[in-house]
């Protein structure tokens, strides 16, 4: 091979060495990227296997037991006698137009009265002969997920109007009482199900880029055995014209 082919030779294997690095660069990167979907999509399984919810005990005349055990909702709390409240203990009711709706117990009697224009207290909440501002938390009270996690963050309070107890939280709420802050085991099959599809696909992944990057990896041993080849000719061919010329 002639001094000018061998010239050639190198710059080709050179540019190919490189474009052979550049992608190894994007299979390590998508390995890391699938990296990253592993530990979210194994975040996201553990968060589901170990959540909590807030349930409610509803009297239920058609169970053996008296009562069904539901998802917390305002309207089964309202039944039971419960109200939503805010830290400075104002009460969140849902509103008709301008009127704010009074819940109603499992009697159908109204929880509580709101004082008229005659009272000092016009326009708040008597119950057991306190008085609480009013405010709409129709945000809250129309939305289940919504009310559960406000009061599972703090956000929100219950407020036991069978004892007079407002500001109860998840940490607070009595032994004996109808709610109860118990791991949510409803979603764990379809979260279990997800995971395994998901680290399977991901794993599938992982093997077809493992098999990329040894495929590149000996092509990589290859064009560097062949460029160190093709230096060595280029590097003879230099030594002998060298001599040529200091002999002449």
């Amino acid at each position: 091979m002639g001094l000018t082919s061998s010239q050639g030779r190198l710059l080709m294997l050179t540019s190919r060495l490189s474009d052979i690095e550049y992608s190894e660069i994007l299979l390590s990167q998508r390995q890391n990227t699938l990296a990253m979907r592993s530990e979210k999509v194994a975040k996201e399984y553990n968060e589901a296997m170990n959540n909590y919810k807030l349930t409610v005990k509803v009297t239920d005349t058609s169970k053996d037991s008296g009562y069904s055990i539901k998802d917390i909702n305002y309207t089964d709390l309202t039944s039971m006698g419960y109200l939503i409240t805010d830290v400075n203990n104002t009460i969140y009711l849902t509103k008709d137009g301008d009127n704010y709706n009074i819940p109603k117990d499992i009697e159908g009697n109204d929880l509580f009265t709101i004082e008229g224009d005659d009272s000092e207290h016009k326009g708040e909440a008597k119950i057991n002969d306190k008085y609480y501002k009013i405010a709409d938390g129709s945000e809250y009270l129309t939305n289940s997920k919504l009310l559960q996690n406000a009061i599972a963050n703090g956000t929100l309070f219950i407020f036991n109007t069978l004892n007079d107890t407002p500001g109860i939280t998840i940490n607070t709420l009595p032994s004996s009482s109808d709610i109860e802050y118990v791991l949510d085991t409803s979603d764990d099959s379809q979260a279990e199900s997800k995971y395994n599809y998901e680290t399977t696909r991901i794993a599938r992944q992982d093997n077809m880029l493992e098999m990329e990057i040894q495929q590149l990896e000996t092509q990589h041993e290859a064009v560097l055995k062949e460029l160190e080849s093709v230096r060595k000719v280029i590097d003879n061919n230099i030594e002998r014209t060298f001599k040529l010329f200091s002999n002449s």
